[in-house]
Parts: C-alpha cells; structure tokens; sequence
C-alpha cells in the first residue's frame, strides 16, 4: 500500500447544513471552469449556427470548447459528489451567453470564449451550457427564457443540496462585439489584426469603431437593449450597452495591463472591449443601474448567492462603490445573505484591500478579495520539484497583512462588519491555483502528496478556502513545470461519456484526504473563525532553512479550542521545542492542558505534554513532508 493511503479515516460525525443563512466564514468553495468539469450532455456542444471550428471533440485543445455544461454540474450535484467531498459553495464561471470566437487575441491568435468571460448577452445564458430537457423531463424552450430557466434549476438543486452557487461576473469588458474599422470601409476584415486589437490612444479614442455583426461567432451589439419580462417579472433595462460611447474605444498595448497609472483601467483587455467606468462620465449612473438590475435579476430570480467579480484592478475605484451600495440596496433582505468578492491581480495588500473600502470613505465596498499575496507566498514555500521547499517568511508575511496595515494608517483590508457581521479579513478567499497564468499548482515535479499538503494548508487558513476543480483528485498538468505559469492547466477533468468517474473519484488518495481537512474545518471552530499566530518559521537568513512552519489557530479567550498546525517540507524527521503564546503574548492554552496530535498521514496518535514555566512550551515532532494538526487534550 502506497503512503498515501496509509491516510487514517478520521471521522468525527458531521452533516450538511442548509445553504440559506449559513456564514461565509464556514464555507468550502469549489471553483470550477465549467466547460472544462464535464460534458454532461453532448447535444449542445455546437448550437445551431455555431462555428464548427471552435470545438474540440478529443478535449484536448485548451482553446477550444471541451464540452463541460450545467447538465455535468447537475449530475455531480445528484450523485451528491460535491457532499461527499464536503463542499458547500460552488463558483462556475461567467454563464452569460458569450463571443464564441476570434481571430486575434493573446498571442496573435484565435481563441473562444468557453471560459465565458466574452459576454454579448448578459441577460440570457450561453446555448454550450445548457440543455433542451431538464432533469426531470420537462422541455425547456429554446430561447433565453428555456435557458434562464435550467439555470434556476441547477441552482435549485445546489440548495437542495445544502451548497450555495457563486456566479462570476464581469463589468470591466464585453466580448470583441465592435471593430475598429482600420480602413474605413465599413465592413470588418477578419484577418485584419488591427480591426480587432487597436493600438492604446492615450488621448482621445478611436472613432473608427462600429458594431460587428458575424452569426457564426455570435458577434452582435451586446443585450439586453431594451425592457425585458422574465419570470413574471418586468425589468427596466436601458439599453445603454448597446451604445459605443459607454466604452472606451482607447484600443490595447502590450504593457497596459501591468501599469497603475490608469491605463489600465482605460485600455481594452487584448480584443475584449473596455467598459468606460468613470464617475464623471455623462452615463456613469446609468451604467451602474443596469449592472444592478443585471446581476439583482441573478440575485433575486435565478437564485444566486455571490458574485465573484473579474479584473476589478481595471475598473474605477467609484463604479464599485456605488455598484456593491446599489445592488445591495437593490436586493433588500438578500444582501446580508451575499458575498460580493473580487478579483485584484496583485500581491500588494494595500491594492488588494483597497476596495473593501468605498473610495470616499470607510465604509464597506467589497466584502473581500481573492487573497493573490496569500496564494503567491504559499506557493513560493509549497510548489516545488520532488521534496524541495521554499521560505516560509512571505507566508507569515502574508497572515500578519490580512489583520495589519501601516503604523498610522488604516488597516489594509477593511475590518468593519458587512450585513452579515462578518469583516473582509474573515471572508477573504483563501486559494492556491485558478485558470488564468497561475495555471495548476500540480505540474510536473509537484508529487501528489505535495498537492495534498498545500491543499491542507489552504483548509487551516484563516478566510474562506477555495479548492480549484480537480485538485481533489491531483489532477496534473504535465505540460509544463514550477517555474512556468501559463493557462494549459484547463484541462478537462471528467472526460464526455465516462460516467462512472464521478464515482471513481472519490476512492482517490486525494479525495479522501481533502475530505478528511474539509471534515476537520468544520468540526474545529478555530479553523473557521480563530485568529492566526506564528509559533515557527524557519529564517531566510538561517544557514539551514528545514522548510518548517507551525502556526497557531486560536478563538479569545476560548483557548481549550486552540488548534497548532505545522508543516514540513523536508525530507527529514524534525523535532523541537516552542512556545506557545499567541500575539501580543496573549495565552492559546488552558493552563496545565497537554496537546492531542490528530492522525493524519499514517501518523498515530499522540499526546504532546506541555511544560509550564514563563511560557508554555510542549515538543513537536515533524515526521518527513507532513502536516501536523494538535488539539487541546
């Protein structure tokens, strides 16, 4: 038997709660690509009219569609895959219906929009994720109102479920739906790079866009354009998507993106079309509205229960000030039930949490963030070849930032309390991978058992953990290694037609592992809701680093729930003495109690007395390239 089933079934008894009312802080989100999770139903992997080119039967071209759908989704969710595991929030990427293709993005290539982040029609759901049938039977219509209609469905069956669904959203950009016409001859010339990525006008804008009209890509002006009546429900949209002067029309350079001096907020994102966001903007309010009306619909109709929301770095400070006040005023009684997360591609705590605060003031914009310095510093120590390690000092780092700011200043992430009580320190998204050029944390070299190490480390974490889709099964990208990041790691994780897979799966080494962490968050209140304190970490400046770090979770004034976590990346047993006293020397134990170490690993039981002098100190013992989790006795 390998090591890594030598995992000891740790089974504290447990059952899956109700999705409504539950706090953020005891969620476990499963982030997923979703034409990439599974082709649950093969019929609608080209729609009518639809290119034939920009599918990929074999699932192997990353460019391409794969086939992965809501009906994938839904099979999973029914054969209570998700529960076995112990998820409770499931984030799917963009459904609106997209940009189908291209001819020139990144790389001077064509690519599709599988991944959804293309929008034309943000009020109708993309036909590749949808199906003609429900689970049940019934017929769905074949126009936005059928499809709409499986996607209440799908989250429907989440709830029943006990699991929230996360819908991503983006304000930033639309899909290539206008052309900037070069020539002038009216007409877009599809092997015309120009037409579809201008060169950055840092004065001015380039007139010379018009609306595209090419069916077969799905490359018409952007929906909703009018008023619309969908479950029953008359919504006032204005339209004013469909007008080229609520965008930028600045075109795209290859350095944009990576400044901070407002170009990249006002450039488009490669041939996507920049949102003009400003608040001195003749239509600034309007836009805001019709984005509140667009994801309250998904909010109050559909029945969704977060937003996770794309390149918010590129999108004026003041349009999410008023969008995150607006829609939660626009959803009532919902919104202290709703988290609105973002997306800052940086590792800068100040930018980060910037916009947990309103630009001009302290009260709540965002309730969190994807926490990038986290995940950088956590795969800096974690992701390397064979038993190897980085420091963990950029992690420690990275815990004092999420409850610390600069002397005299602000704090970096926003510690008052949203609608729900909980602060953006208490729901920032904990994570370690994702589908942009981070690109999977197992590549090669990474072994799976180093994948579920990190994964462990993400679940003890203050935040809320976010394990990205296949991760639970080690799925791996071979076609790159540690020091590359690209977005090859989209893979698709349950092949169309195999359908005992989903069964399969979870006699993996890695499930039953991530289970067994999952399991043990919800059951130790500290993992949720407790504080962090540094008890070890190894120094850059020593002249031997042992790739150790322990860390302490612990609840005030409730130390009997105090829970020591530590890690060892190196290939050698380590043992030694520390102090446990949390910041500031406040007490993490009870006085005269002993530690209990839980048995993960193939390690047994094991008490750990603790000494009481000035401090209390107790001996840790670290088997090779493991985690330790102690509780009090």
């Amino acid at each position: 038997m390998s090591k890594l089933c030598l995992f000891a079934l740790l089974l504290i008894p447990g059952t899956v709660s109700i999705a409504q009312g539950r706090p953020w802080s005891d969620e476990i989100i499963y982030f997923m690509l979703t034409d990439r999770f599974y082709d649950g139903d093969p019929s609608n992997n080209l729609p009518k009219g639809c290119d034939p080119s920009t599918y990929d039967a074999k699932q192997e071209n990353v460019d391409l569609y794969h086939g992965g759908d809501f009906r994938g989704i839904e099979l999973a969710l029914q054969s209570g895959y998700f529960n076995a595991l112990g998820i409770t929030a499931i984030w799917i990427t963009p459904p609106v219906r997209n940009v189908w293709k291209t001819a020139y993005d990144e790389g001077d290539s064509g690519k599709t929009g599988y991944h959804g982040y293309w929008a034309q029609d943000f009020l109708d759901i993309d036909p590749h994720l949808t199906s003609s049938v429900s689970l049940r039977g019934e017929a769905y219509s074949n126009n936005r109102y059928g499809r709409l209609a499986h996607y209440r469905d799908l989250v429907r069956l989440a709830h029943e479920k006990g699991i929230k669904i996360i819908q991503d959203i983006v304000c930033n950009h639309i899909g290539p739906l206008f052309f900037y016409d070069q020539d002038g001859d009216g007409t877009q010339d599809l092997n015309e790079k120009g037409e579809w990525v201008a060169p950055f006008k840092k004065e001015g804008f380039h007139a010379s866009a018009k609306w595209g009209n090419i069916p077969k890509w799905n490359i018409f002006k952007p929906e909703p354009r009018e008023p619309k009546q969908i479950f029953g429900k008359h919504i006032e949209f204005n339209g004013i998507l469909a007008d080229l002067s609520t965008y930028s029309r600045k075109g795209f350079d290859d350095e944009s993106l990576a400044k901070a001096d407002g170009e990249e907020i006002d450039c488009d994102f490669f041939s996507l079309r920049d949102v003009w966001t400003k608040d001195d903007s003749i239509h600034f309010d309007e836009l805001v509205d019709e984005f509140v009306r667009i994801y309250g619909f998904y909010i109050e109709e559909v029945g969704i229960d977060g937003l996770r929301i794309d390149t918010v770095k590129h999108v004026h400070h003041e349009f999410w000030s008023e969008f995150s006040k607006r829609l939660r005023e626009k959803v009532g009684e919902r919104a202290k039930d709703l988290i609105l997360f973002g997306e800052v591609y940086d590792g800068n705590p100040r930018k980060l949490g910037q916009y947990t605060y309103r630009h001009d003031n302290q009260d709540v914009a965002l309730d969190s963030l994807l926490n990038f310095q986290m995940c950088w510093s956590a795969r800096n120590y974690f992701r390397h070849d064979a038993n190897g390690f980085g420091h963990a000092d950029g992690v420690e780092r990275a815990m004092q930032d999420l409850n610390g700011g600069p002397p005299g200043e602000l704090p970096y992430f926003n510690a008052k309390p949203g609608l729900d009580g909980l602060n953006s320190r208490q729901k920032s998204i904990t994570f370690l991978e994702n589908h942009d050029g981070l690109n999977r944390f197992r590549v090669k070299g990474v072994t799976e058992k180093r994948n579920i190490l990190a994964n462990a480390f993400v679940l003890t974490l203050e935040g809320i953990p976010c394990l990205y889709y296949g991760t639970e099964a080690g799925l791996i990208d071979e076609k790159v290694g540690v020091d590359e990041n690209t977005e090859t790691g989209r893979l698709t994780f349950i092949k169309r037609g195999d359908d005992t897979r989903i069964e399969e799966l979870q006699s993996t080494a890695s499930f039953k592992a991530l289970k067994i962490f999952i399991q043990l968050r919800k059951d130790l209140p500290a993992l949720r809701k407790g504080l962090t304190s540094t008890l070890w970490v190894d120094s850059r400046e020593a002249p031997a680093d042992d790739g150790l770090f322990i860390y302490a979770r612990y609840i005030k004034n409730e130390p009997e729930k105090t829970v020591i976590v530590s890690f060892n990346l190196s290939d050698k047993r380590r043992s030694m003495h520390i102090d446990l006293v949390g910041i500031n020397q406040e007490a993490i134990l009870p006085k005269g109690k002993n530690l209990k170490r839980l048995p993960l690993l193939g390690i047994r039981r094991k008490l750990n007395p603790v000494t009481w002098e000035e401090n209390p100190r107790a001996r840790i013992d670290l088997p090779p390239e493991s985690v330790g989790i102690w509780i009090v006795e």
